[in-house]
């Protein structure tokens, strides 16, 4: 157990390092592990994260991690935010993971990493804290191979 939460600061850790790098990083990060054997319709994955600047636009990224196990080529989410104000927004997100030869789009080997982006320039009317809650939307019921389940928030607005 002690190996796998190394491996994840390290994980965690590079992807920080990489998103300074290439400009302003997150400004709001929340990582979920999965139950890479069986990925339940039922299992409610939470996440918070806390807007400070309501004037500022955001984007909104998920990121998925799975082992070749998973048997689709992409993936259907039904993603509830949360507003401070008791108010809620309900999406459908489609997230392609494999071209139509089969490869997967993400990194890796053994498990392979995702980045689907979720929201382009949101405004969020309020500051405060939010929440996101995330089923999964396949027939497919549970489903395998599914390990990880990230979400980063980028401030586009601040210099």
């Amino acid at each position: 157990m002690m190996a796998r939460q190394t491996w994840r600061l390290m994980l965690f850790l590079m992807a920080v390092i990489m998103a300074m790098g290439c400009g302003q990083g997150p400004v709001a990060l929340d990582a979920v592990e999965l139950d890479p054997e069986a990925w339940l319709a039922s299992d409610t994955v939470k996440m918070n994260f806390t807007v400070d600047h309501p004037e500022h636009r955001h984007d909104l990224q998920f990121g998925l991690r799975h082992d070749d196990r998973y048997p689709f080529s992409n993936l259907y989410l039904f993603v509830r935010l949360n507003y401070p104000n008791g108010k809620t927004l309900t999406d459908t997100l489609e997230c392609p993971l494999a071209s139509p030869s089969g490869e997967w789009y993400g990194d890796g080997s053994r498990w392979i990493d995702h980045r689907i982006g979720y929201k382009r320039g949101v405004a969020f009317p309020l500051a405060g804290e939010y929440s996101l809650e995330v089923v999964h939307a396949m027939r497919m019921d549970p489903l395998p191979g599914m390990a990880e389940l990230r979400f980063a928030m980028f401030d586009k607005t601040a210099p």
